[in-house]
């Protein structure tokens, strides 16, 4: 009960981290309406336990109600066919942050002339917001909310009419000046821990978020704090005066010039709301963490579903809390590692959702990392952000940690595990503060166990699952079809496009067969990336394909790479019916692949032609009946003829293709022609298609409900 009673002496804590909870609860209703439950549960115990308080929570979901309102109706730019506008700031990647008609909006350009602080004037040709394809999909429409931005576009033929002043004009040169001394290791880090973007080397990010310890890369305002530290050492060190009021003065400004990165903004105004901490009822540091996310949320409700918020808001509750967990220890090392098991532990859902790669040995080894990076790291990228010359010394130490870490993630024992939908997480945080309650009792042992067992079980629940699964992944224009064997028995990849993300998502650790229809880059796409991210057992290829030869040179000796023929199991069968005769067209030579998991039977097709089809059908006649066909080349009228259509029969018609393509796909014709027999499902309209089959028979499902 030590928590517990900690928290039932302080007259605010109980009050504001409940205002905080009912907020939450509201803004994430926006998402996921099943949370108004939570909501109003929250505001029925705040009214049983304080009825005095209900009238300023009320209106504080008045203000965010409005903020949430106007977000949907008053963001709206009026069309034209030239724009002129004010960029606000550059970012790394050809775009930046520009103002139409004070709207927020970002902006891919190639002109590289266009600095902060530019009027500008150009035809904007606005993107549609890309719609998620499956639950844990990255939200870009959030994301976008969440930053503040209004719209995306590209800009063309733009032109700069003046340049006027930005306050991210210091920023931007410096930065700028910064890159082309430092060397790229050096930079990165600099702008990182100095700057508060995180632009690592991917491969750098992954092995941060393996660790377990992704949250110190800007994310918790690490570095917003040790400039607070250093600037009052100075002033008390040197000129023997000290005053909050001047460091954090300083620090304000810093970080307006820096743009105002979410992390640091929860820092400052940690800082700020301590520093007014006064009299006889004052804030403990959770009452401010509280206040801080309360204030930011007004401001931005969207920042919710910002992953670098929700860390940094969470990584600072543990810190919080920590001193009345844990019984402090003689030894300083002890105290560390139980503080890191602590964030390593309330952090594990959103750390998954980043990598979905985890490894035990990470708890040994983040508290050392951790230490190095704000005692060693942070320290040397803030001499180098002010001496940039001192890199030739120091660049070998940001090479050397870049390359370890690189090279521990490899060494590893890594647990691959799906990405953590709202419920799901809503479900391991319920745990967790079982978990805690029992740590403040001295009984933490079985509430643990409890914790971890959660975490594995989503981990191993395919192994005793007994339905086969089939993913018809909604990958853009090209291909690409993931299919779970029951009871783990086999992970089959039919084509590759567009599909690296959506396999990590799923946790898959090991492919069993690797299948690629035909050697089109709308089928291919990511084969060389896939085959370097998971352990890959058997690749197949079709035999008349020559282009193979040289797609899959320097795999031959790694990868047993062969014709498929048949492979026969107890629950699955596969058989390969196509092609029979070599083409001069890679499509024509496509895979042609039937698939029987208990008593359902599906036909992959590739991208096979009119030609291919016929000879299909002159050698197997009435066995391509099947009960799910994916439709050849994105529903193109070079195949699905009557004759071909009618042999097969299907229930269900898959049709991969993307919104609004160049080609013009799918054929009216063709999409008739299948609808006459089955019902049709387009991965444009529906997103993932999912094919769930049991001994009973199957059920389709669609993210999207067209």
């Amino acid at each position: 009960m030590r928590l517990l009673g900690v928290l039932k002496k302080k007259p605010f804590s109980n009050d504001l981290i409940f205002f905080l909870i009912a907020i939450i609860a509201l803004i994430i209703s926006i998402k996921y309406p099943l949370f108004y439950i939570l909501f109003g549960s929250v505001l029925v115990f705040i009214f049983a336990r304080k009825r005095n308080i209900l009238l300023p929570i009320l209106i504080l979901i008045f203000l965010i109600s409005a903020r949430i309102l106007f977000s949907y109706y008053f963001n709206n730019i009026e069309e034209k066919d030239i724009y002129t506008y004010y960029v606000s700031d550059i970012k790394n990647d050809n775009s930046y942050y520009a103002y139409i008609d004070g709207r927020k909006v970002l902006i891919y350009d190639s002109n590289t002339e266009i600095t902060p602080g530019s009027i500008v004037s150009s035809k904007i040709t606005f993107y549609e917001v890309e719609r998620k394809s499956y639950d844990t999909d990255f939200d870009n429409e959030y994301y976008l909310k969440s930053n503040g931005i209004v719209k995306r576009g590209k800009a063309i033929s733009s032109n700069i009419i003046r340049r006027s002043f930005s306050i991210y004009s210091l920023k931007y040169y410096y930065s700028n000046y910064l890159r082309d001394n430092l060397s790229a290791e050096s930079f990165e880090y600099v702008d990182a821990l100095v700057f508060g973007n995180n632009n690592l080397d991917s491969s750098v990010k992954d092995s941060y978020s393996i660790l377990g310890i992704s949250h110190i890369l800007a994310i918790s305002g690490m570095h917003i704090i040790f400039l607070f530290n250093f600037i009052s050492f100075l002033l008390l060190k040197i000129f023997h005066y000290y005053k909050k009021l001047i460091p954090i003065t300083i620090i304000c400004i810093f970080v307006i010039l820096i743009g105002a990165p979410l992390s640091s903004v929860r820092a400052v105004l940690f800082l700020i709301i301590g520093s007014l901490n006064m009299g006889k009822r004052r804030y403990t540091k959770l009452d401010i963490l509280s206040i801080s996310c309360i204030l930011m949320l007004l401001i931005n409700p969207y920042y919710l579903f910002n992953t670098g918020f929700i860390l940094s808001f969470i990584v600072s509750f543990a810190l919080i809390i920590n001193d009345n967990i844990f019984v402090k220890s003689k030894y300083m090392l002890i105290n560390t590692y139980k503080l890191y098991i602590l964030i390593f532990l309330i952090t594990l859902p959103f750390v998954i959702n980043i990598s979905n790669r985890i490894s035990l040995l990470s708890i040994l080894l983040s508290p050392i990392l951790s230490t190095a990076l704000a005692y060693i790291i942070l320290p040397i990228s803030y001499v180098l952000s002010i001496v940039p010359i001192t890199d030739y010394i120091f660049k070998y130490i940001f090479i050397f940690i870049n390359m370890y870490l690189v090279n521990l993630g490899d060494l590893m024992p890594i647990f691959h595990i799906q990405s953590f939908n709202i419920y799901m997480i809503l479900f391991y945080y319920l745990i967790f503060g079982i978990y805690l309650y029992g740590l403040s009792n001295g009984r933490w042992a079985f509430y643990l166990v409890m914790l971890i067992s959660y975490v594995f079980m989503i981990y191993g629940i395919r192994f005793v699952d007994s339905r086969g699964k089939i993913t018809f992944i909604d990958c853009g224009q090209g291909d690409s079809a993931l299919i779970e064997l029951p009871y783990e028995k086999g992970i089959m990849v039919i084509d590759c496009y567009n599909s690296l993300s959506y396999l990590k998502n799923r946790g898959i650790n090991n492919i069993d067969y690797l299948v690629i229809t035909h050697s089109d880059n709308d089928h291919t796409g990511d084969y060389e990336k896939i085959i370097d991210e998971f352990n890959v057992r058997n690749i197949f290829y079709p035999k008349y394909d020559l282009k193979f030869d040289s797609l899959l040179k320097g795999y031959s000796n790694k990868y047993p790479i062969t014709n498929l023929t048949k492979l026969n199991n107890d629950i699955f069968n596969i058989e390969i019916l196509g092609p029979i005769n070599p083409y001069d067209d890679s499509n024509s030579n496509s895979i042609v692949l039937k698939l029987k998991i208990y008593n359902t039977t599906i036909l992959f097709t590739g991208d096979m032609t009119e030609n291919e089809e016929k000879d299909v059908i002159n050698k197997y006649g009435r066995r391509i009946d099947s009960d799910i066909l994916k439709v050849a080349h994105h529903g193109s009228n070079t195949s699905s003829t009557k004759e071909f259509i009618n042999l097969v029969s299907p229930k269900y018609s898959i049709i991969s293709v993307s919104k609004n393509n160049s080609y013009g796909l799918p054929n009216k014709e063709i999409v008739d022609r299948l609808s006459s027999l089955s019902k049709v499902y387009m991965t444009k309209d529906c997103g993932n298609i999912d094919i769930y089959i049991n001994k009973e028979g199957l059920v389709v499902s669609s993210y999207v409900n067209a």
